[in-house]
């Protein structure tokens, strides 16, 4: 792709402090250019360090969003549809009504997500300018408050296999800005989800994740136990996890759910087996 040379105070900022992420993908997106590949790669792993399961990818998609919210002025609500293997489902989101739009969209098999993942087309668009495309998406649409599209594809070097969605609540409330926001956005986790991607043929990706969507009660919940015994905040709590993961190779729900068991059943300061961070 076409390289901006961000500085390399830029990718240091972004790889000490994860917070600072949104600011960092709007300067990109000021400079009307995109990330190199190696910058895009730095991104996103300061936002959760190489992905080493479907646990972990929930939670990287799940701060894109959050990125996504923070740095898109009009962005009311986010998510991202997975749409792989012959499954369509929304993996992560911000809010109640974001999944509530995605599933009109699915129940009705139209509207701008759907068009971005199956196109690799982004999509910005009101809805008196969708309401001739998708008529009854954007009727349901309405009915939750919701006025503005931009819809960006999710994909790998060998497929597509979702979107990036951002619902606002002003017509017109997207600007060429915020596409450039979400081209910095996919592109980055494009780049961080290729390699993990690779092995998984895209059913198992979807099934994958759908069983991740359905295991994380326990990640959250050992990350808050770290939390508390050890003082830090969640970006490192899951780093402890993420490690203690990679050290044994097992999967991150697998190790929370020990966690758990161990805390339980013992004294809670020598129950983590993760290595606290210096």
């Amino acid at each position: 792709m076409d390289g901006f040379q961000a500085d390399a105070a830029t990718v240091d900022s972004v790889l000490a402090s994860p917070e600072d992420a949104p600011a960092v993908v709007k300067k990109v997106a000021r400079s009307a250019a995109t990330l190199s590949v190696e910058q895009l790669a730095a991104f996103v792993t300061a936002l959760g360090g190489s992905i080493i399961d479907e646990d972990h990818l929930v939670v990287v998609l799940q701060r894109a969003v959050e990125i996504a919210h923070r740095a898109i002025d009009g962005a009311d609500s986010c998510g991202i549809t997975i749409v792989s293997g012959g499954r369509t489902f929304t993996a992560v989101h911000t809010d109640a009504r974001t999944l509530q739009v995605d599933v009109h969209q699915y129940e009705i098999g139209e509207g701008p997500c759907l068009h971005a993942a199956t196109t690799g087309e982004i999509v910005r668009v009101d809805v008196d300018g969708a309401d001739a495309r998708w008529p009854q998406f954007v009727a349901a649409a309405k009915e939750e408050g919701i006025r503005s599209f931009l819809a960006a594809p999710l994909y790998t070097p060998t497929e597509r296999f979702g979107s990036l969605n951002i619902y606002g609540h002003r017509p017109d409330a997207f600007i060429e800005h915020d596409r450039a926001v979400v081209e910095a956005l996919t592109a980055a986790l494009a780049r961080a989800i290729s390699d993990y991607a690779r092995f998984r043929h895209a059913r198992d990706l979807a099934d994958g994740l759908r069983e991740a969507l359905d295991s994380r009660a326990p990640i959250e919940q050992a990350k808050g136990m770290l939390m508390a015994i050890h003082r830090i905040d969640a970006d490192a709590a899951f780093r402890m996890l993420a490690e203690n993961s990679q050290r044994s190779n097992r999967k991150l729900r697998v190790v929370a759910k020990e966690l758990l068991a161990a805390v339980s059943g013992v004294d809670a300061a020598t129950a983590v087996t993760a290595k606290e961070p210096t």
